[in-house]
């Protein structure tokens, strides 16, 4: 089996000695850019000035990191607080609506540099999935909008000869043969509900059907994509199916499976990942599910430091079936919600902003 196509990016972008092993390069590199993401933000952005007032930035492990403040959504609906630039350098905002305690929305802020990091991203790696000369539809709610996902799959892949289409997020039956017949894809993006959609569709039209099984590959985010609803894809349409783990929050790009399919492969050098218990905040072991903390790294309009997503995960021991020796994020079967004293985890899609 192929290693997984983010470690050969992941091992050229954190440099050191190619005798050390790759998680031991990945490590030192995070801690160089968790520095740098923490010394812009206490600079340039209100709140983190506050928050990370007097403590010491001078951090060089996840134990440090531990002793640092959350940042949470209810935090996020003060968004002007956390911006690091000027707002005429803001390429993006997305507003995502919240029913946190204020139910006021959150929004989230990206430059020209952030978005081109996600550009990256995608365009390593989709090569699993699609490649020159072949089509991508895209069926996520909201993707088409400026700089949304589908124009960033677009910038990714048009380079290398790929054609990026948004389709009906609605996902009928008639628009789903309309967006097949116009596109020919040989790929699919889609949240579980689209993909569900296309599979029942499918079973009724055997033009739509034998459309699909000329897929290369489908991919899943935005959603809970279960097993048992990724292999039946799979074996319907004979293609690879993968899933996505990805957030607003995150830059739209979080972690990707490869064909082993044991876990998500991170953008460790965009993305350091924390699990911690719901209900203390204290770190846990890798192989324990808990709640997802994100911290963005060379991240410039709105950095996030150690935000609680909310989800539940956890990261995965050992390396990957790939031969990849990289953390991965395991499954994610719902959200973290409190509900007076007690914390409980409900098992619901987590749509992402796009």
């Amino acid at each position: 089996m192929k290693p997984c196509v983010l470690d050969d990016w992941i091992a050229r972008e954190c440099g050191g000695p190619e005798s050390l092993p790759l998680p031991v390069r990945v490590r030192a590199a995070q801690m160089r850019l968790l520095r740098r993401t923490l010394a812009h933000a206490a600079a340039h952005s209100r709140y983190y000035q506050k928050t990370l007032a007097g403590r010491d930035l001078r951090i060089d492990s996840l134990e440090e990191l531990a002793r640092l403040p959350f940042t949470t959504v209810d935090d996020l609906r003060r968004w002007q607080d956390f911006l690091c630039i000027s707002q005429g350098d803001v390429r993006r905002v997305v507003t995502l609506q919240t029913s946190g305690s204020t139910g006021q929305p959150k929004r989230l802020a990206f430059s020209e540099h952030d978005l081109q990091r996600t550009i990256a991203f995608f365009a390593v790696g989709m090569t699993q999935l699609v490649g020159p000369g072949q089509s991508l539809l895209v069926l996520l709610p909201g993707a088409d909008r400026p700089d949304g996902v589908t124009d960033l799959l677009r910038q990714a892949l048009s380079p290398a000869d790929v054609r990026v289409e948004g389709g009906n997020p609605a996902a009928t039956p008639a628009s789903l043969r309309a967006d097949f017949e116009r596109v020919q894809p040989d790929t699919v993006i889609g949240g579980p509900e689209q993909l569900e959609a296309l599979l029942r569709a499918a079973a009724d039209d055997s033009v739509l059907h034998a459309a699909a099984c000329r897929l290369r590959g489908a991919l899943s985010s935005g959603g809970v994509f279960r097993p048992e609803l990724q292999e039946r894809i799979a074996a319907t349409f004979s293609c690879l199916t993968l899933d996505h783990y990805g957030l607003t929050e995150s830059g739209f790009g979080g972690g990707v499976q490869c064909p082993a399919r044991e876990g998500r492969h991170l953008r460790e050098l965009d993305c350091l990942v924390e699990i911690v218990d719901p209900v203390t905040g204290d770190p846990l072991p890798e192989g324990r599910v808990g709640e997802l903390v994100l911290t963005t790294l060379q991240r410039e309009a709105m950095p996030l430091i150690r935000y609680r997503t909310g989800d539940a995960a956890s990261l995965l021991p050992g390396p990957c079936a790939c031969g990849s020796p990289l953390h991965r994020l395991g499954p994610v079967p719902g959200r973290y919600v409190r509900e007076g004293d007690d914390v409980v985890l409900r098992a619901v899609p987590k749509g992402a902003g796009l």
